[in-house]
């Protein structure tokens, strides 16, 4: 199919089956629900009225069967999160036109996930949020805030989402980097040699150690100032393990070497990092101001965890698409132009 989109395949059903989804049918209502009030930012109980009230919009978007707003909240709260995660990011690997397992570019960003809570009216201490899920957090644009932390890992040849981290509160950067190459690792997202771009937050010396020597990938990280070459040559020493198998001490070697040589090269043109970083700020750019996740009405765990995997879905349909260069990523994240009826195909043959 040109679009590959959800429900009129089988391979789709056969995702959500596997993923431990009973109630497909229904399950696909509700997400695509939730999409069209994602995607034309109004509340969900505002969608369902429309969809009840005009049998044109219902039969033009092919609603087989419809859901009240509280069973839609009611379908998504009862699935497990892992499961959701899991067939998410099986979806959106049928439909990357351009993945590849080996030699792959990630960037790697944060970005604070808000859960509009109005604390300037009413003091709001650490005290009182003990038993929240959502906690004090501090953003580089927001400032002081109420919520999560949201870290995402796309990949810069598609364009694509492959995988996210919720957090929360606000974790410093440096101490999330084991975190999402354990993760990319576990979820076999990372081979030997792979690039991974950073931001300056995440710069640490313990970063690029394990990185080189554990994951065995090229940590790409900005830094404030000049890098110190004469420290971070210090680390780049062969791991102890490297020497006891004698028979392949050669070849990991000339795998180590390679790695950091690369690294070194990169490292002395950060213009390229840049450039290649700037494609996730587009990206967290399009999702808050044209996917509603500026403002997340999510108070738990559990349901800013549920409500990210479906945006990140959506939001990775819409750049399967519509983006190939740049260009149309920034016209994605500057403009209205998710808005177009090419894109409501997605949500038609869901």
């Amino acid at each position: 199919m040109k679009y590959l989109i959800l429900s009129r395949s089988r391979i789709t059903d056969t995702i959500l089956a596997r993923n431990g989804f009973k109630r497909i049918k229904r399950f696909k209502t509700a997400v695509k629900t939730i999409f069209l009030s994602s995607f034309f930012e109004n509340e969900v109980s505002f969608t369902v009225d429309e969809l009840f009230n005009k049998s044109k919009l219902v039969k033009g978007l092919n609603f087989e069967m419809l859901l009240t707003a509280q069973e839609v909240y009611e379908e998504i709260s009862s699935c497990n999160k892992e499961n959701l995660q899991n067939a998410v990011n099986s979806i959106l690997k049928k439909i990357n036109k351009k993945y590849k397992s080996s030699n792959r570019t990630l960037i790697v960003d944060g970005t604070p996930a808000d859960v509009d809570v109005n604390f300037r009216s009413k003091k709001i201490t650490k005290k009182s949020l003990e038993e929240k899920d959502y906690k004090w957090s501090w953003g580089t644009a927001l400032g002081n805030y109420l919520g999560f932390k949201i870290t995402l890992v796309l990949d810069y040849d598609t364009k694509m989402p492959v995988l996210f981290l919720l957090s929360s509160g606000s974790p410093h950067d440096t101490k999330m980097v084991p975190k999402i190459l354990k993760e990319l690792k576990r979820r076999k997202l990372i081979h030997i040699g792979d690039k991974l771009l950073f931001d300056r937050g995440y710069y640490s010396y313990y970063n690029y150690k394990i990185a080189l020597k554990i994951y065995k990938v090229i940590p790409l990280i900005l830094v404030k100032g000049e890098l110190n070459r004469k420290k971070i040559n210090s680390i780049f020493s062969y791991p102890l393990d490297y020497f006891y198998n004698k028979r392949d001490t050669k070849r990991f070697k000339r795998e180590y070497g390679m790695i950091v040589n690369e690294l070194m090269a990169y490292l002395s043109n950060r213009k390229v990092i840049k450039f290649q970083r700037s494609y996730i700020e587009d990206y967290f750019k399009f999702i808050k101001e044209g996917l509603g996740f500026k403002h997340m009405h999510r108070y738990t765990y559990d349901s800013m965890y549920k409500a990210t995997s479906l945006i990140v879905l959506l939001s990775g349909i819409i750049i399967r698409l519509c983006v190939d260069t740049k260009e149309d990523f920034q016209k994605l994240s500057e403009s209205r132009y998710s808005r177009t009826l090419k894109i409501l195909k997605i949500i038609m043959y869901l």
